[in-house]
């Protein structure tokens, strides 16, 4: 039970993270503001307002998300850790206290804290028509040291060489995947909800939020396979721990689903800006996406898995 609820709490964590960056991406390079007038002006513009808003509050519902994935990590490592035959609260004191994974756990929460409350706060200034511009800034810090957290509980840390770089790039493959699938999912989840609630996104806004978002994909993607093999290269002690370790087999299920989310996401990088052009009023992504998305929640499920599997050599 403590093993599905502590895979479970991980998947909740990633998925946090992942919409939080998306939301940031979003707002400042997809749906950025026009040219002429400052930020905080053109994000609340009527026809501005409304995404920008959705995203905020996917945010903040991803941030929620991401404590109560810390709640269950927290739960299901103390049930592992601790000692029947000693007071709950002291077990709980040296897991946090004496452990690496207790202070980045704790560095975890105090972000997460952070971030959900300041994109509340942004929602707030969003529907009350006020500028958001220093509290944006400082969730996207928050948002982007809670990419870099999981590094310091997980098998990068754990590496005896080049773990600085290790570290780094478990971070950057964070942020560089929740760039972009992240940010795939917000615009998703805007147009629908706009269509929703009788503001639909127009064929040319979106056709618009796809032309800005395709080479960020791209990069990002590059990014994310790259620090990927990297990873493998630092925790495979042999070519055949692939097929003959338990990680080896979790990490070629996690290629393979990559691989098609890569393939989804390059037939809609050929296809989805032309179908939307071709589409009627209200705009709508193509049904592909969907997909696309789908494998995206299952990457995330195999990494939580993967994340707390001993390596080959241990």
């Amino acid at each position: 039970m403590w093993f599905a609820i502590g895979t479970l709490s991980r998947w909740l964590v990633f998925l946090g993270v992942l919409l939080m960056v998306g939301s940031l991406v979003f707002v400042s390079v997809v749906a950025r503001p026009g040219r002429g007038g400052g930020e905080d002006d053109s994000l609340l513009e009527p026809d501005c307002f409304l995404p920008r808003f959705v995203a905020a509050k996917t945010a903040y519902a991803a941030s929620l998300l991401l404590l109560l994935g810390a709640l269950g990590r927290i739960s299901a490592q103390l049930a592992v850790f601790r000692d029947p035959f000693e007071p709950l609260g002291s077990e709980l004191a040296l897991l946090l206290e004496a452990t690496t994974w207790g202070k980045a756990w704790m560095a975890q929460v105090a972000l997460g804290l952070t971030a959900a409350l300041l994109f509340a706060r942004v929602a707030r200034a969003l529907a009350r028509g006020r500028g958001v511009g220093p509290t944006w800034c400082a969730a996207a810090i928050a948002s982007a040291g809670l990419a870099f957290v999981p590094a310091f509980s997980g098998h990068a840390f754990g590496t005896q060489d080049l773990r600085v770089l290790a570290v780094a790039s478990d971070g950057v493959h964070v942020l560089a995947a929740s760039a972009w699938l992240g940010t795939l999912a917000v615009i998703a989840r805007v147009t629908v909800v706009s269509r929703r609630r009788g503001a639909a996104v127009g064929r040319p806004r979106l056709v618009s939020w796809i032309a800005r978002f395709s080479p960020l994909a791209l990069g990002c993607a590059a990014v994310t396979v790259a620090s990927g093999v990297f990873a493998a290269w630092l925790h495979l002690d042999a070519v055949s721990s692939l097929w003959l370790s338990t990680y080896g087999r979790r990490l070629l299920l996690k290629m393979g689903v990559l691989s098609v989310i890569i393939g989804l996401g390059a037939y809609n990088w050929k296809r989805s800006r032309g179908r939307i052009e071709a589409a009627g009023d209200p705009a709508r992504l193509p049904g592909t996406v969907a997909w696309e998305l789908a494998a995206a929640l299952g990457i995330l499920l195999v990494t939580a898995l993967l994340v707390d599997t001993p390596m080959p050599m241990e």
